[in-house]
C-alpha cells in the first residue's frame, strides 16, 4: 500500500511542562485506510493530530507527506456562526476556498447528502443539536474534496445514534476513496470502521496494528475458568513462561498451543483445581487495550 504520511520520532515537550505530552512516535498512515488514534484522556491524541496538521511545531522528529494533499479537519467541538443557515455557512467557506458557481452548488449539495443534512439545508444553524453540529463539521472538513480527513474524537458527547451516524459517514467516505485518521476513546467505534488502530498511552505509541490481524490472534485466544482464584497460579505460570492474564478465577492465554494447554492441565492437575469452563474470549479491542497499556506500565515498575 502506498504510504500518504510518515511519521518519524515525533516528540512534543510543552513549556514549563515537566513531561512530554508525545514521545517517540513512529508510524506511517496508508493511502486510502482508515486509522484509528485510541487513548484515555490526557493520552496525547489531540497534541498527535496538532501535530499532523502543522498547528503546532514538533519538538523532536517529523512529519513528511508523499506529496500535497488536501486535508480537511474535524475539530472535537467545531464552532460556526449560528445565525447563518446550514447551506448559507458551507456556501462561505467554499467561496474562501476558491469554489463559486455549479461547482461550489455541487460540492455544498454532496456534503450535505453525504452527512445526512440536505433536509436541515435551511435551518439556522444555531438551531441544530449536538449531532447535527458534528456532522456539520464533517460537511465542512469535505467541502474541498480533501484526500485526507482528520477528525478529532468526532462521536465525543453523542447519544448511541449520534455515534451510529458518525461511523456510517466515515464507512462512507472510506468507499469513496478517503485517508481517515480520527481519535476516540469508543473502542466499539474504532473496532468497527479501522483498517487499523494505535493505542496511545501517556504520550508513547504502545501498539500499531491491523484490526484483521488482532482477530487472528485472538481466535488462538484461550480463556480458562476455574474453581480458585487464579492468582494463586501467577509463580507456577511464570515458570512455564507462558504469556497470559489473571482474571479473578479467569486466566487468558495467547497463543495456548497443544504443548503449552497440557503443560495448564497437568499444573491444574496437580494443584486439584478443577476446569469450570474453556472459551474463546469474544470483545476483543477493549481488552487488546488493557493488554498493550499493562504491559507498558509494567515494563516501567521493573
Amino acid at each position: 500500500m502506498e504510504t500518504i504520511i510518515a511519521i518519524n520520532n515525533l516528540g512534543k515537550r510543552y513549556a514549563r511542562s515537566p513531561g512530554w505530552a508525545l514521545k517517540d512516535i513512529s508510524l506511517t498512515i496508508h493511502s486510502g485506510e482508515v486509522f484509528g488514534l485510541v487513548g484515555e484522556n490526557g493520552a496525547g491524541k489531540t497534541t498527535f493530530i496538532r501535530l499532523l496538521l502543522g498547528l503546532i511545531r514538533p519538538t523532536t522528529g517529523q512529519v513528511k507527506f508523499s506529496h500535497s494533499p488536501g486535508i480537511g479537519y474535524v475539530p472535537d467541538r467545531p464552532v460556526f456562526y449560528t445565525t447563518f443557515t446550514v447551506t448559507e455557512y458551507l456556501n462561505l467557506l467554499g467561496q474562501l476556498t476558491g469554489l463559486k458557481g455549479k461547482r461550489l452548488k455541487d460540492r455544498v449539495d454532496h456534503a450535505l447528502h453525504l452527512v445526512n443534512l440536505a433536509d436541515r439545508a435551511g435551518s439556522r444553524i444555531g438551531t441544530l443539536s449536538r449531532g447535527m453540529l458534528q456532522r456539520l463539521g464533517i460537511a465542512q472538513a469535505i467541502l474541498g474534496d480533501p484526500e485526507i480527513i482528520i477528525m478529532d474524537e468526532p462521536a465525543a458527547g453523542l447519544d448511541p445514534f449520534g455515534q451510529k451516524g458518525i461511523r456510517d459517514i466515515i464507512l462512507r467516505l472510506h468507499q469513496q476513496g478517503k485517508t481517515i485518521l480520527f481519535s476516540s476513546h469508543y473502542l466499539a467505534e474504532i473496532e468497527r470502521v479501522c483498517s487499523r488502530v494505535g493505542v496511545l498511552h501517556k504520550g508513547r505509541l504502545v501498539l500499531n496494528r491491523g484490526i484483521g490481524e488482532l482477530m487472528r490472534e485472538r481466535r488462538q485466544m484461550v480463556a480458562i475458568e476455574i474453581d480458585a482464584e487464579a492468582i494463586v497460579l501467577e509463580e507456577a505460570l511464570s515458570r512455564l513462561e507462558l504469556d497470559c492474564e489473571l482474571e479473578g478465577h479467569r486466566i487468558i492465554f495467547h497463543h495456548l498451543d497443544d504443548d503449552r494447554y497440557f503443560a495448564v492441565m497437568q499444573l491444574l492437575g496437580e494443584r486439584r483445581i478443577r476446569v469450570l469452563s474453556l472459551s474463546h474470549p469474544g470483545l476483543f479491542l477493549e481488552d487488546v487495550f488493557l493488554t498493550a497499556t499493562n504491559h507498558l506500565e509494567r515494563g516501567r515498575s521493573r
